[in-house]
């Protein structure tokens, strides 16, 4: 071996010992999660020696890890073309088209994939992109698969339920949820699935049980308190769903639907200064169209509330803010005037029965109260009126 020959050996395992020592630089930077660090030793390497596909897939991969996704998904469909067979390209491209929202590519992606190997995850992510297209079927199919494969997967059960329980199939929901319960009782995954799934079907014993364990188990928020409230309001432990509604307004003051349920609720049961809540709601609702529907249940059920408590003044002012939303709500007409019948104001009183009267058509129901007031009216202010001559 002559001398020019040696030399070119030495050097050429030069160079391999030192591209093996800075990809090793660039592997202990990935673990220590210095990724902008990992990804500048990578572009000298790559500047250096060119396009090398093990070089492609590290820096391929410090793209990924640090969510530069327009530069991952430029290299791996790079590398996918030079090694179209290798799964993990293939895995990495679904993924970042996934969370690029295209949904069409990642589908077909997995189902290349599938045909050479029934990946759980993979059969997931397919059933994933098929639900965000609303093409519940297809991911029906393919979570079913995916739980075929291994069934005790609480993600993958979460979502299949989803589409169930969207079906109002709730006896197989909780059949589904009961077997996954059984080896895992604890789970807050599921324990909120089959707790809405007995709830839906009625059994709210059964549906409290459920929402209690969560509750026992360390959840607090928002969800577990309003539907406790919930349960407790069906089986008519009406102090119980109180106590749990206004947990749940204090994990979360922006529901304005919570703030009317808390404002009948303490007005059926008498509760001192129920009004507030109503005054709260409506300071919630904005008068808009989006909202403008929201607004008249609040006036009402607040008008509503306010008369089965006998405030006649408070009813008679909520239901003509009611009426200046929607002018042709004309039931209003007749509990407006059955309100200043009672205040014995019987003249204001004739004025809004006979509103009502020519509102509803002869024969209905609200013709038939109006004609009545109009009558008792009539009668109420002649008496008074005549009661006084000798």
């Amino acid at each position: 071996m002559n001398h020019r020959t040696l030399t070119g050996i030495l050097a050429l395992l030069m160079q391999v010992a030192l591209y093996a020592q800075d990809l090793t630089a660039v592997r202990e930077l990935k673990q220590l999660w210095k990724y902008d660090e990992a990804t500048a030793l990578l572009s000298d390497m790559i500047r250096e020696q060119g396009p090398k596909p093990a070089l492609l897939e590290e820096l391929a991969d410090c793209h990924y890890q640090s969510g530069n996704t327009a530069g991952a998904l430029e290299l791996y469909s790079q590398l996918s073309g030079l090694q179209p067979d290798k799964t993990l390209y293939q895995l990495r491209l679904m993924s970042l088209l996934y969370r690029g929202k295209q949904f069409e590519p990642v589908i077909g992606l997995g189902h290349g994939v599938l045909q050479r190997d029934s990946i759980t995850q993979v059969l997931s992510l397919v059933g994933d992109a098929f639900n965000q297209l609303e093409r519940r079927d297809s991911a029906e199919w393919y979570y079913r698969r995916a739980l075929s494969r291994r069934a005790h997967n609480e993600s993958v059960l979460n979502k299949l339920c989803g589409i169930l329980l969207g079906r109002e199939q709730y006896d197989e929901v909780l059949s589904l949820t009961s077997a996954f319960l059984a080896e895992e009782p604890d789970n807050l995954t599921i324990l909120p699935v089959s707790g809405l799934a007995h709830f839906s079907k009625g059994d709210y014993t059964e549906a409290e049980a459920a929402f209690m364990r969560m509750n026992r188990l360390g959840e607090d928020g928002y969800a577990v308190h309003y539907y406790l409230g919930q349960c407790a309001q069906k089986i008519g432990i009406l102090a119980d769903a109180m106590k749990e509604y206004r947990l749940a307004w204090q994990r979360d003051s922006s529901d304005v639907g919570l703030a009317l349920t808390l404002a009948k609720l303490h007005s059926d049961i008498r509760v001192q200064g129920w009004e507030n809540w109503y005054d709260k709601a409506l300071e919630m609702l904005s008068p808009d169209q989006r909202t403008i529907a929201n607004t008249i249940a609040a006036h009402q059920n607040y008008a509503l509330s306010a008369y089965r408590n006998g405030r006649w003044d408070l009813c008679i002012e909520q239901y003509k803010k009611m009426l200046e939303y929607s002018p042709k709500h004309y039931s209003a007409y007749y509990m407006i005037a059955q309100c200043y019948e009672y205040k014995k104001d019987y003249k204001t009183a004739l004025s809004w029965y006979k509103k009502a009267q020519a509102a509803f058509a002869p024969g209905s129901r609200g013709r038939e109260i109006a004609d009545g007031g109009v009558e008792r009216m009539t009668a109420m202010i002649f008496m008074s009126e005549t009661s006084g001559k000798p």
